[in-house]
Formats: C-alpha cells, structure tokens, sequence
C-alpha cells in the first residue's frame, strides 16, 4: 500500500503540475515574446499564477517520488511514472474535451496492464552500489544526447530528450547517494559529505538542466507530445540504470511489467505531421 502511495500519487500530481506549468508558461510566451526576450519571458513566468500551483504541484510530487527511489528498486518506481500521460490524457478528455484516439486507448491499456503485473510482484529494494559504473553510465547517456541535440533539428524533440535524460540521470545519482546516506545516524559530518560528493553535484547539474528544458519546451512545444516523450525517456533511463548499473533483480514478471509500461509510453508519442509542400 505503501509503495502504491508514494508512486501513484506522485504520477498524479506530476501531470496536474505538468497541464498548469504548460498553461502558465504559454500564456507567459504569447505575452512577452518567449525565449527570443529572456528577462521578459522569466519575469512573466513567475507573475504567472498557475505556473506557481503547477510547481507547487510538482515540489509535492517530487516528495513521495524521492521517498519512494529511496526504499524502492529503480527499475519498479521508474515505470510508475508513466501514469504520467496516462493521466495527462485522461484529464484531457474530462475536463477539456480533447479527443482520445485508438492509440492513446491502447498505450493507456499497455501501461495499466504493466503496472497491475508490477503491483502483483510486490516492492522490493535489491540495489548494489556500483559508483563507478554510474559516472560511465552518466557520461555515455550525456555525450549521446549532446550529438543529438548537434545533430537534429527538430527542437521540440531535442529539448524533450535533454528534458527526460536529465531527470532520468539525475534520478540515477539520487538513488546512488540515498544508499550511502543514512537517515537514522544524521551529523554535521555526513552532512558535509553529501554536499562535497561529486554526485551530489551531478544531480544538482542534470536536474538542473531538465528543469530549464523543461519550461523551454512548454514554451516553443506540444504538451501532448513533451510529456510521453519525456516521461517515455524518464522512464527507460533510470530503469536501465538499475539493470546496469545497481544490479538490481530482474525476474521475468518484472521484465514483463517494465516491458508493457514502456511500450506503452511509447505509444503516447505522437509526431507533428509533416506540411504538404
């Protein structure tokens, strides 16, 4: 029950703050111009009023979510936050009317299936710490996404993967640094050693920069594409973090679950049409 609690919440509050920072930061573009004038575009974001309850939202969220990396594998908290779109798109329907197409029924079916076989295998945490494959797993993850954001020039897409690769990696160096902090014996010292560890650091950069892209593409993209996009790439980061670089035990049903839940998310992906020349 627990576990159900600090995921499934989380995934809830995740997409309200999503649909209230995407309405926030539009509004905020149409007014002053977007990221074209950036002091007018930051200035009218924060006099934005659901830009705020989106983060509020979002900060809630992020408690049970952290809460929940920590005593939890990866690789079963991860696939959680699917429930991201699923609920972005049923929310969307209800409240707004917005049309729910065959595809998005089956990703919705896809993800369900996959996480009611999650629930049935039951939490578990069997994580290894492994520092040194982290760092190799951030650098590889982090150069590959720096060829693509060279190489590719559709920006709704490029800003959707940094979005998704910075919080996936940064949710990889938070579950690193929770197995090694122990918050039953908290001193000054250990204190210190959090603030000085390079993952530490890590985090702060890679969460950092998600968060920036995150209002970037809100302002100059589609919600309807940004979230599954970005929750898709959420996912599967930290999820094959716990594969390759925590060990963490994979039986077949779990394999089942994560399989199902991703394939769903990538369901949800939607591209621009193509303009008729």
């Amino acid at each position: 029950m627990l576990f159900l609690l600090l995921t499934i919440g989380p995934a809830f509050l995740f997409a309200c703050g999503n649909i209230l920072e995407k309405s926030g930061v539009s509004k905020a573009s149409k007014v002053t111009g977007g990221v074209a004038h950036p002091w007018n575009f930051f200035k009218g974001v924060l006099a934005n009023g659901y830009w705020w309850i989106g983060m509020s939202c979002s900060g809630l969220a992020s408690v049970g979510y952290y809460i929940a990396m920590a005593k939890y594998d990866l690789s079963q908290v991860q696939p959680m936050m699917v429930l991201n779109p699923v609920l972005t798109a049923l929310m969307g329907f209800w409240l707004l009317k917005e049309r729910l197409t065959k595809r998005i029924v089956v990703a919705i079916i896809f993800v369900v299936a996959g996480l009611l076989y999650s629930v049935e295998t039951g939490a578990a945490n069997t994580s290894l710490q492994n520092v040194v494959r982290l760092w190799e797993y951030a650098g590889l993850l982090a150069g590959a996404t720096f060829v693509v954001h060279l190489c590719c020039k559709d920006r709704e897409m490029v800003d959707s993967l940094i979005m998704g690769v910075g919080f996936g990696i940064s949710a990889a160096f938070y579950k690193s640094l929770a197995m090694d902090f122990d918050l039953d014996n908290v001193t000054l010292e250990s204190v210190l050693g959090l603030l000085l560890d390079a993952r530490s650091w890590g985090y702060i950069a890679t969460y950092g920069i998600a968060f920036l892209y995150s209002q970037v593409s809100f302002s100059r993209g589609r919600a309807l594409f940004i979230v599954p996009f970005s929750a898709a790439v959420g996912a599967a980061v930290p999820t094959i973090a716990g594969a390759f670089v925590f060990a963490e035990s994979f039986p077949m049903g779990k394999i089942i679950s994560v399989a199902l839940v991703l394939i769903g998310a990538s369901l949800f992906v939607v591209r621009r049409p193509r303009r008729k020349k």
